[in-house]
């Protein structure tokens, strides 16, 4: 059996820690590092756990 690499994801404490409490906050600076994502995009990444990196 293959070892398995897991992570905690705690972007939402980790935006909290920085004055962003609503997921939209995170939108401009994603997109000014490149990373276009949509409203709905943004807050799956930040409640779930994303699947892959």
């Amino acid at each position: 059996m293959a070892n398995k690499t897991g992570y905690v994801w705690h972007l939402r404490r980790e935006m909290a820690d920085r004055g962003m409490f609503q997921t939209t906050d995170l939108i401009a600076p994603l997109a000014e590092r490149g990373a276009k994502l949509s409203r709905e995009q943004v807050y799956r990444l930040v409640t779930g756990t994303p699947e892959r990196l």
